[in-house]
């Protein structure tokens, strides 16, 4: 592994750098410090390496076989979206807990192995009745939001004080800019509610990266939306993974706030791989008392 960018040690400001530009690029990313050093070692407390998904590096640690494993690490830190703390042996034998990198600096590092990730961003393709309240529901959850209709009074600061991104034009001007800045986790929303438009878009989007695409609309709408779909050679494999829709979980409710609501329910449940469910344990606890 590696991509050749981590043979010189880089200052903290290139390395914040580089992170923030993957970061920025929807790439989630791996920070590698020694945290302690006993004795001898290739680096000291406080060097610093950045590893990417693909696992180039930026910046060192000290290069051969501990360097690669610490590359090895932080992908798997990276996939597992969780960090570590490894021990590595430099003293040419087996050291308890440590790694034994078979180098004979006569050292122990320990190296702390933190991971990145790009904020969540929703994207919104309708900023109507229901868009809007989507809006800030994903604003107050912490996303970072992109808003787009063909409208511009519908994307402006007066109507929707807080978005990160604002796209205005003809529909296939915002799909095609849309399409350009789609990472494969964004969550997508079609909810303009008119059926050209959002047949438009929502076929466009079919060929963007996005993995969730959710369209706000009947049971009808949709039915007929994926015939015409695969109809027009979009292959039943990609709509099935990509498309849900109706989007969100059935409140009982058709108040744009509690649609918004149910929209983001099926977000979040999607994100966090769980399927929606009471967690409420009070009738199997009143069942099973004895008193």
């Amino acid at each position: 592994m590696g991509g050749g960018k981590g043979i010189s040690s880089l200052s903290d400001e290139e390395l914040l750098n580089q992170a923030l530009r993957l970061i920025n690029e929807g790439k989630s990313v791996a920070l590698a410090i020694v945290v302690s050093k006993e004795g001898s070692g290739p680096r000291d407390v406080g060097s610093k390496m950045l590893i990417d998904e693909d696992g180039n590096t930026y910046g060192t640690l000290g290069g051969g076989s501990f360097e690669r494993h610490v590359v090895n690490e932080a992908v798997k830190a990276i996939r597992e979206g969780r960090p570590r703390m490894i021990k590595y042996s430099f003293t040419g034998r087996q050291v308890s807990g440590a790694v034994d990198t078979g180098l004979i600096c006569g050292g122990i590092l320990t190296v702390y192995i933190d991971v990145l990730r790009p904020s969540k961003r929703v994207i919104i393709f309708g900023t109507g009745r229901v868009g809007k309240p989507v809006t800030e529901i994903f604003r107050f959850l912490k996303f970072r939001v992109v808003i787009a209709d063909p409208k511009p009074e519908l994307v402006s600061e007066d109507y929707i004080p807080h978005a990160d991104v604002r796209i205005t034009g003809s529909v296939d001007e915002i799909a095609s800019k849309l399409k350009s800045i789609i990472r494969e986790g964004d969550i997508v929303l079609v909810l303009h509610g008119e059926v050209e438009t959002d047949y438009r878009m929502v076929k466009e989007l079919m060929e963007s990266k996005a993995n969730f695409i959710g369209l706000l609309g009947s049971r009808r709408k949709v039915t007929e939306f994926i015939k015409k779909l695969v109809s027009e050679g979009i292959p039943k494999e990609v709509i099935k993974s990509k498309l849900r829709a109706p989007i969100g979980i059935d409140l009982g409710s058709d108040k744009p706030e509690e649609i918004a609501i149910s929209i983001a329910a099926e977000a979040l449940s999607y994100i966090n791989n769980v399927e929606p469910k009471h967690l409420s344990i009070v009738s199997n606890v009143i069942d099973k008392l004895r008193v």
